[in-house]
């Protein structure tokens, strides 16, 4: 249509103006409709796709694991520290009288 402009879809995005097609959005972050830049997956959660539409979509981190603001994946707990929850952004470190290794 010649009389208007059309919101990018969930999953891609425009960050120029005067543009004929959307951009992929980007691994590690999710573009809702009409989204002018791509919004990282929140602490906690990853994403190696480029088509996500919601943060809802980015994936949990798992016990044992973390991920940080924008992750593409999880990353492994490091000796010492531990999590036994999901969606955890940092690992806790092992209190005096225990250890993980």
């Amino acid at each position: 249509k010649q009389g208007e402009c059309t919101l990018c879809a969930g999953g891609t995005y425009q960050d120029e103006s005067g543009e004929t097609a959307c951009k992929p959005c980007e691994a590690g972050s999710y573009c809702a409709v009409g989204a002018a830049a791509p919004l990282p997956c929140e602490a906690g959660s990853y994403s190696s796709a480029t088509h996500l539409a919601a943060a809802s979509e980015c994936t949990d981190a798992t016990p044992g694991h973390f991920a940080n603001t924008g992750s593409t994946q999880q990353t492994p707990c490091a000796k010492g520290s531990y999590t036994n929850d999901t969606k955890q952004g940092e690992c806790t470190p092992c209190s005096g009288g225990t250890y993980q290794d």
